[in-house]
């Protein structure tokens, strides 16, 4: 029988938790190395600010020590969204539908989350963004890029050596179960600049590291 959608996501929540819980992540030190790439520095931390995709909260752990004093974590998934943590004020919802008002957000965070988004949904979750965004409000992506670094680690995590460690199995099971979005969008087949500029955010740096492309963007509607 084949795995459904459901199976699939469960499958790679729990590869997840494992993977953020070992010590060969440095989570928070990569989350600030990050946010610093994509211009954190300059922006004001007392705004209103929107992890999108929380996940575990491990990123709203983050802005919250570096002195985002409001911030809303929103994740779809009910049980992750548990462990945010406190401070945040948590949002249970999907990206394509998000349950906010309207022109109330000033900075909004998007990290390893749209790669999990079918393309054809994208231009919904940019819309949804742009709905709301303030005016003149940024919006900060970091996702996969197609980089040697990363052709090399798949490769790695196809080959016997990835069943070494629960480390590189988890790893490559969470590849395995996004591979559906993950695979177009590092082919670039969902321009997300393009849509973007589109939908009105004006890209205003990017930062290429080996295993992904970050971005800030205005909102100029």
């Amino acid at each position: 029988m084949a795995a459904t959608t459901g199976d699939r996501e469960a499958g790679w929540r729990e590869a997840y938790t494992r993977v953020r819980k070992n010590p060969l992540t440095p989570v928070d030190r990569t989350n600030r190395a990050r946010l610093r790439a994509m211009g954190f520095d300059d922006l004001d931390p007392g705004v209103e600010w929107l992890d999108l995709g929380a996940g575990d909260g491990n990123l709203s752990a983050t802005l919250l020590d570096l002195g985002v004093r409001r911030l809303t974590a929103l994740e779809v998934q009910a049980d992750l969204a548990t462990r945010v943590p406190r401070g945040a004020a948590v949002v249970v919802g999907d990206v394509r539908a998000l349950p906010l008002a309207g022109g109330w957000v000033s900075v909004a965070v998007v990290m390893d989350v749209l790669h999990h988004v079918p393309t054809d949904d994208l231009d919904v979750v940019l819309g949804e963004l742009a709905r709301v965004l303030r005016p003149g409000g940024h919006l900060l992506v970091c996702e996969p890029a197609p980089t040697v670094v990363r052709a090399v680690l798949t490769v790695l995590l196809g080959s016997p050596l990835a069943s070494l460690t629960a480390f590189s199995r988890d790893k490559r099971r969470m590849v395995e179960l996004e591979a559906d979005t993950l695979v177009p969008w590092l082919r670039g087949e969902s321009d997300f600049a393009g849509r973007a500029a589109s939908a009105g955010f004006v890209l205003e740096r990017t930062t290429r590291r080996p295993l992904h492309t970050l971005r800030r963007f205005r909102f100029r509607p």
